[in-house]
Order: structure tokens, then C-alpha cells, then sequence
């Protein structure tokens, strides 16, 4: 791919719910339309249901669009099929939601390699634990390699769960209300985080927030109203 073309290409793109005959039918998202470029970062505000969540996850290939066309990172997600979605979610981008979700019975360590265990065959399991050790030093979480969650705080949980996102060494970073359920130190601190890994590793990051303090660090602030979106470029 040029690294003049965008890493992020919608056009068009609607999500609504329901047959499109029904007087029930629920529009998402309108003609969305929204050019990224590799190492961008954007923060998408807006009103609780306004279809946030739902654009990430299109992004992502957790949800297809109704209409319109969706190519991430080269690829055209509407005409790809559930294996090359799958291995997709696995290599070209990292999640992060507002819940953490670790498993309870896994340490950190085996926490952060449980997208590798997707794999049909994992392959470099010593050089992805290198790269595990290397990111939670990094996030100041190399003492906790063998707790459990249980004993973490919570702003510790998501910064592993930030690792975990990273572990497959995506190209894009999707982060859903990610500082959502911390207290306000702990959602500075993930915030400065997350802007320090996409400056320093080059990932273009989305993120969708209800934090102005977090949607300000980005460099563009995309806000979306009854499904219609705006585009507000950071000074």
C-alpha cells in the first residue's frame, strides 16, 4: 500500500438495524465517510448512542456495514471472507475496550500471549514473550509479570490489556472507552500512554471517548450526531 493512500477508507458507509421494509428499522450510522492515514491519531466524540462504538467496530471487522465500502489497511472488508476477517482482527489491529476483560486464572504474562494462542499453529511464542517483557517494562508493569489480575489495580489491569492489544504488533490501535472506568489519575496516565505508543511506534490510533482531555491529545477529533459525522482538525 502507498503511503500516500489512506490505512482507514470509508465510503458511504450506513449501519441500521432491522429490515429495511420494517417501520422498526434503526439507523446507525449515515454515509459516513473518512479518510486515515498510517500514524494519525483521532479521537471520535459524541452523544451516548450515536453510533461511536459502532464505527470502531466496523473498522475493526467486529461489525459490517449496511451499505457503503470498507478498506482497512489495503483490505476491502465487505467482500472479504470470516477467515481473512479473523486473521485480519488478529494482525492488523489491537483492541482495547472499557472493561479489560483478563481472565482471571492467567498471570499477566499469559494474559498479554493469549492472542497468539488464536493461532492454528503459534509460532515465535520466546520472541513474542521478549516483546511482552520489553512492553510491560515499558508500561511500568515488569514486577507483575506472575499476579493474576485480581491483583492489580485497576489502571495496572488495562495497561496489560493495552499490551495484550499490542502483542501481535498491529498497524492500527482501536481503543473503546479505554479510560472509561478509571479514576482520574489512572485515565491521565493511560491517556499520556496511549499518545507516547502512537508517536513512538507509529500506530494510528482511534479511540472513542467521552474524555475531552484525552480527545484533545489526538490529532483530529471526529464527532458524531444521529449518525452524520464531523470532522474537527486539533491545533
Amino acid at each position: 500500500m502507498s503511503a500516500k493512500e489512506p490505512i482507514i477508507l470509508l465510503e458511504k458507509v450506513s449501519k441500521r438495524y432491522g429490515s429495511s421494509n420494517s417501520k422498526s428499522t434503526t439507523n446507525v450510522l449515515t454515509k459516513v465517510d473518512l479518510e486515515v492515514y498510517e500514524g494519525e491519531s483521532m479521537a471520535i466524540i459524541g452523544p451516548s448512542g450515536s453510533g461511536k462504538s459502532t464505527l470502531l467496530n466496523i473498522m475493526g471487522a467486529l461489525d459490517t456495514a449496511s451499505d457503503g465500502s470498507v478498506c482497512i489497511a489495503g483490505r476491502h472488508l465487505n467482500e472479504a471472507g470470516e477467515n481473512e476477517l479473523a486473521e485480519f482482527r488478529r494482525r492488523t489491529v489491537g483492541f482495547i475496550f472499557q472493561a479489560h476483560h483478563l481472565l482471571p486464572q492467567l498471570s499477566v504474562m499469559e494474559n498479554v500471549l493469549v492472542p497468539l494462542l488464536a493461532e492454528p499453529q503459534p509460532k515465535g511464542m520466546l520472541e513474542a514473550e521478549e516483546r511482552g517483557r520489553v512492553l510491560l517494562k515499558r508500561v511500568g508493569l515488569d514486577h507483575r509479570l506472575d499476579h493474576k489480575p485480581g491483583q492489580l489495580s485497576g489502571g495496572e489491569k488495562q495497561r496489560v490489556a493495552v499490551v495484550r492489544a499490542l502483542i501481535c504488533k498491529p498497524r492500527i490501535l482501536l481503543a473503546d472507552e479505554p479510560t472509561g472506568a478509571l479514576d482520574r489519575k489512572s485515565s491521565e496516565n493511560l491517556a499520556q500512554l496511549l499518545m507516547e505508543l502512537n508517536h513512538e511506534e507509529g500506530l494510528t490510533l482511534m479511540t472513542v471517548t467521552h474524555s475531552m482531555e484525552l480527545a484533545r491529545l489526538t490529532g483530529t477529533v471526529l464527532e458524531l450526531e444521529d449518525g452524520h459525522l464531523q470532522t474537527n482538525r486539533a491545533s
